[in-house]
């Protein structure tokens, strides 16, 4: 899916990597004196679990479909700690003006976690569209989701980052996020 501006992010290519899958091969020889010491033959698969159910013709979901007492206690904890957040999100804690430092490492976690929490929210969307979900899990995915959403915003708030300062420019590579 290209963005509105036609640019194409690498948030877009990694979730376009996990829709249709890649698989790495590759061989390391580890030496020590011009002496080979450590073989290791490595092949990584990477996609998505919708793509990893469609390839191998089963299905990884082995939640139960009704509710239990752990799932209504998870999704309480992860909507008061939505509340909470979207609390603190107004509130800017002024600890004497953060430092550069600070500021910047606030911003490149941030971007991470941001980068991490799209790619994640589109295979949910992906698993949810395909009907492989229980309620159950739709509902904690979603809160879980929306949870960390809402921390990424209240730690914006904290370190006065706003969403744009959120999308690294990667040069000739195009936006991040």
């Amino acid at each position: 899916m290209i963005n509105k501006n036609n640019n194409v992010t690498l948030t877009d290519v990694l979730d376009k990597v996990l829709e249709k899958g890649a698989v790495i091969n590759g061989d390391i020889v580890l030496r020590v004196a011009d002496v080979d010491l450590v073989f290791l033959g490595l092949r990584l698969i990477i996609t998505s679990i919708s793509r990893a159910e469609e390839l191998s013709g089963r299905c990884f979901n082995n939640s139960p479909e009704e509710f239990i007492p752990e799932d209504t206690e998870y999704i309480e904890g992860l909507q008061r700690e939505i509340r909470r957040a979207e609390q603190n999100i107004p509130r800017l804690i002024n600890a004497n003006n953060p430092g550069e430092t600070e500021q910047g490492l606030a911003k490149l976690v941030l971007t991470l976690i941001e980068l991490i929490r799209r790619l994640m929210e589109k295979e949910a969307f992906r698993r949810v569209k395909k009907g492989r979900l229980s309620q159950v899990e739709i509902q904690r995915l979603g809160l879980s989701l929306k949870a960390v959403k809402k921390k990424i915003k209240e730690i914006q708030a904290v370190f006065g980052i706003g969403d744009d300062e959120l999308n690294v420019d990667l040069g000739p590579i195009g936006n991040l996020i």
